[in-house]
């Protein structure tokens, strides 16, 4: 069987408006200047201190700027969101062709199956890999070794695939050596696409993507 390892944010669901509002909120409470739309449209994806940290924010004060986005975020920003058009006809579509679906998300584990429960994906998802709100597992390097030793797949990384949008998936990917696609309706830019093996104009193109990977191996 071969495993699908799929982000959230920017891959299956658009839920940057949820995002940005809650980070304006945490910038807002923590007396901290709001940067320009350049750096707010890059917010989705990575880990949120490490957002925190790249505006100019020490560590303790990126920890209680993630405390204040969470609460925010778990009292309803997360729900402004929309899946993408077709990934939920798609991720139904790969477990009938027999594929392991599991998510590989930068995104709290409370909220990536809060929307995937919203969006009708959640019963095609095989494992929730996601990240920790208040542990160690953030990095999205740390999430896919979790996927992997949950699994037991340590070993059969030429039969993975990665799927996402942003450098983090890419690079988190070929740490272990798993081959990537990029996303281009997501969050990230050409020179993050370059990073992985194929980048993905739609749904449709993606599933012809996935499908020449399968036959390839």
């Amino acid at each position: 069987m071969k495993t699908l390892l799929i982000d959230v944010d920017g891959t299956l669901i658009d839920s940057y408006p949820g995002i940005r509002a809650s980070f304006l909120h945490s910038l807002d409470q923590m007396g901290h200047p709001r940067p320009g739309e350049d750096v707010l449209s890059r917010i989705a994806g990575p880990p949120m201190e490490l957002t925190m940290r790249s505006i100019g924010m020490d560590p303790d004060e990126a920890r209680k700027a993630v405390e204040i986005y969470l609460r925010h975020y778990g009292a309803g920003s997360w729900a402004d969101a929309d899946p993408y058009p077709g990934m939920r006809e798609l991720l139904v579509r790969w477990k009938e062709k027999g594929f392991r679906v599991c998510t590989a998300t930068s995104k709290g584990e409370r909220f990536a199956r809060k929307s995937l429960e919203r969006y009708g994906m959640i019963d095609s998802i095989d494992f929730l890999g996601a990240a920790e709100e208040n542990g160690a597992r953030r990095s999205k390097e740390s999430v896919i070794a979790y996927v992997l030793d949950s699994l037991d797949l340590r070993g059969t990384e030429s039969d993975i695939l990665m799927i996402g949008d942003r450098i983090h998936d890419f690079d988190g990917a070929a740490a272990f050596g798993i081959d990537a696609v990029a996303c281009a309706w997501g969050y990230g830019d050409a020179d993050e696409h370059a990073r992985a093996r194929w980048t993905a104009t739609n749904t449709r193109h993606l599933e012809d993507i996935v499908d020449e990977w399968n036959e390839q191996g």
